[in-house]
């Protein structure tokens, strides 16, 4: 008996162990490898769509995904587009089709009796005028620091530069009715005559002639499309909501009236605060001086080479002529009014 139990207590550990082996091998070959937790990854954009949210317009997706493809896209950029609503607008491509269209197919058909000519007038009416002087005078004396910088820069007189804010866009106070981003966005998001029938409509015989109707648009569009990425990328260095900017019936923004291309080119900062905004007197004069300046503006220039460099701006006589002609008569107003602070009649000359 006492071998015995010398026996039972040296195979007892021995068991024990067998026994946990044989447990743990059964628990090996019940379980399975642990698979590595792996980082989810972003899907792939698949070329030909755009990962916008979905309650964005389809309508809007060809120019995202073309933004998208120069770069410009963003929560910031799909939140432009779902603030637009959801399709383009007809306006702005109708428009410029029902312009292309008039002057292609629409000539009035010749007389077959002389009648005499209207003359074209010389200026704009009722542009030149003391009142509209008086109003460049107060305008000069209000942002008298903005005008000196800007030609001590530039060259430009400050009598010509305040004729030009009048004529552009009445010194600010007519800066258009369109929003410049739902315009541009609008325009280069139209490229079938199919999407402007109310225009259509307008134009006899328009559809007969929709394959250079189609043509047109095609070109205006990309040419908007253009001025969009331009307008995006303005506003982002600066900080800008472009919803925020009204504009001209094509585009054009700011007191001085630049397109947005125009504006990465030649906008500047005129009171120093670190970003552009056309907006500000004091930019929006010291980016039309540049303009002109690195157009052919020279100090000292005869009428003629003036003349010449305003057209630059906007290519019309009768443009250039007014900006000129209200110059002279901001001269002779303040020559005649009283001494105060502001700018004098030598200044401006």
């Amino acid at each position: 008996m006492k071998r015995r139990a010398i026996l039972a207590r040296a195979v007892r550990p021995l068991l024990t162990c067998l026994l946990a082996l044989g447990l743990t091998a059964c628990a090996g070959t019940s379980s399975r490898p642990e698979t590595p937790s792996q980082t989810p990854q972003p899907a792939p954009v698949v070329p030909g769509s755009y990962p916008a949210p979905q309650d964005i317009a389809t309508s809007w997706r060809p120019v995202m995904l073309r933004l998208q493809a120069d770069g410009i896209a963003g929560p910031d950029v799909d939140d432009l587009f779902r603030r637009l609503g959801p399709t383009a607008s007809q306006d702005p491509m109708g428009r410029k089709v029902k312009e292309l269209y008039t002057t292609k197919y629409l000539k009035p058909a010749p007389s077959t009796t002389a009648k005499p000519q209207k003359p074209r007038p010389a200026l704009y009416p009722g542009v030149v005028t003391d009142e509209n002087a008086r109003k460049c005078l107060s305008f000069l004396q209000a942002n008298a620091d903005a005008f000196s910088r800007m030609e001590a820069t530039y060259g430009v007189p400050r009598n010509v530069a305040v004729s030009l804010l009048f004529v552009e866009t009445r010194l600010g106070t007519n800066l258009g009715k369109r929003n410049a981003f739902e315009t541009l966005a609008s325009m280069a998001s139209t490229t079938n005559p199919d999407a402007i029938p109310e225009w259509m409509a307008q134009l006899p015989g328009a559809y007969d002639h929709k394959d250079w109707v189609a043509e047109k648009m095609r070109i205006k569009a990309d040419w908007a499309y253009n001025e969009l990425k331009a307008l995006l990328r303005h506003s982002r260095a600066n900080g800008l909501d472009p919803m925020h900017m009204p504009g001209s019936i094509y585009g054009a923004i700011g007191i001085c009236q630049f397109m947005p291309t125009s504006l990465l080119r030649y906008g500047a900062d005129g009171d120093g605060d670190g970003r552009i905004d056309l907006f500000t007197t004091a930019d929006a004069v010291a980016s039309l001086g540049r303009y002109l300046k690195e157009n052919g503006w020279k100090p000292g220039m005869d009428r003629a080479g003036r003349h010449k460099a305003l057209r630059r701006y906007n290519n019309l006589a009768i443009y250039a002529d007014t900006i000129l002609t209200l110059a002279d008569r901001v001269t002779v107003v303040a020559s005649a009014t009283p001494s105060r602070p502001g700018p004098t009649a030598s200044a401006l000359r």
